[in-house]
């Protein structure tokens, strides 16, 4: 008996996982436009609560205020990003001529008299498949975009009657509360989690910023907005948020000092924020594994690309939190926990 539960959850595992990496097409539009919808969903319940002078914005108005809000930010993200590009594309034949200097002194260092150009380590790459890929790239993002649009509208619409659907379905008052048991926990998580994310992964860009800026590193703004996303996917975002503006810094200037200046604070910010101030503001509210993170980050990653590195822990915290409301799949909930306490079944 105990073979076949495991054969059967074997073919179960491998069943979704081959749906997901074969409807990547479908499901990544709906995921992103879930994702939309709650962020906007959650900021404008933060609006609707009274706040100075106890002032009570109407859900129309809170709505309204929060579409507002989160478009204005992804407009300034796209501006500053694309504006960023045109010049580091203006400014790449510079960083051409240092980052061959760099290759030829690193292969002096290790004893190669005749140090390859940068055409020959890239003479391998087509433009055209390139520039191709790009333009596929930028023509697919558009497109996804509006597509995402659509379903969060869609599930603003069918927010409006999901609570009553739900009453339907389960009828019994039991399985009705201890549904919406579940439903807040995993609400109140995901908030807790994005919220502190965000104040951290915006602390540690406006620090990047001011640094890179008093350096004088070209891109400052660029690279700060990067810092502020590479916050949210665990260890490697941290790893890459040190490395790139520090790997920039090294090919921008003829001495070390910026390039050290550079690393030391930010590495220094990264390490501090991800390994002190997030796990003590976070506490017990996640209690994944360590292990559980990585290894999500690297299957989701694999399945969804950037998406799903992004989406890994939020996925995992769900996963940890459904798994541990029935008994038959409450082991596997302790595996993926960090010290086997795992949140109790909903009454």
């Amino acid at each position: 008996m105990t073979l076949q539960r495991a054969a059967l959850w074997a073919i179960v595992i491998a069943a979704t996982i081959y749906l997901l990496v074969a409807g990547r097409g479908l499901l990544m539009p709906i995921v992103l436009g879930l994702v939309l919808w709650y962020m906007v969903d959650a900021l404008a319940d933060a609006f609707e609560q009274p706040r100075l002078a106890r002032v009570h914005l109407p859900r129309p108005i809170a709505l309204l205020a929060a579409v507002l809000v989160i478009g204005g930010l992804f407009w300034v993200l796209g501006r500053t990003i694309g504006s960023n590009v045109t010049a580091v594309i203006a400014a790449s034949p510079n960083y051409e001529k240092r980052l061959q200097g760099l290759v030829t002194a690193g292969a002096k260092m290790i004893g190669v008299e005749q140090a390859p150009t940068l055409g020959e380590l890239f003479d391998r790459i087509s433009l055209a498949d390139t520039l191709g890929s790009v333009a596929g790239a930028a023509a697919s993002v558009v497109s996804i975009t509006g597509i995402v649009l659509i379903y969060a509208g869609f599930l603003f619409v069918e927010q409006a009657h999901f609570g009553r659907k739900l009453a339907i379905v389960f009828g019994h008052d039991a399985h009705q509360a201890r549904v919406r048991a579940v439903l807040e926990r995993i609400d109140r998580e995901i908030r807790s989690y994005i919220r502190i994310k965000t104040t951290l992964a915006t602390a540690t860009s406006v620090l990047g910023y001011v640094v890179m800026a008093w350096v004088g590193v070209d891109f400052a703004g660029f690279w700060a907005v990067m810092l502020f996303f590479l916050y949210y996917i665990p260890t490697v975002g941290s790893i890459l948020a040190i490395a790139a503006p520090a790997i920039l810094t090294l090919v921008q200037f003829d001495h070390l000092t910026p390039f050290l200046i550079v690393l030391l604070v930010i590495g220094t910010v990264q390490i501090v924020t991800a390994n002190v101030l997030e796990p003590a503001l976070l506490g017990r509210s996640l209690n994944l594994s360590p292990l559980v993170v990585i290894v999500s980050l690297i299957v989701w990653g694999t399945i969804w690309g950037v998406v799903g590195m992004f989406l890994c822990v939020p996925i995992m915290v769900v996963a940890l939190i459904v798994l541990a409301q029935f008994e038959t799949t409450r082991p596997v909930a302790v595996l993926l926990s960090a010290d086997g306490e795992i949140p109790e079944q909903a009454p």
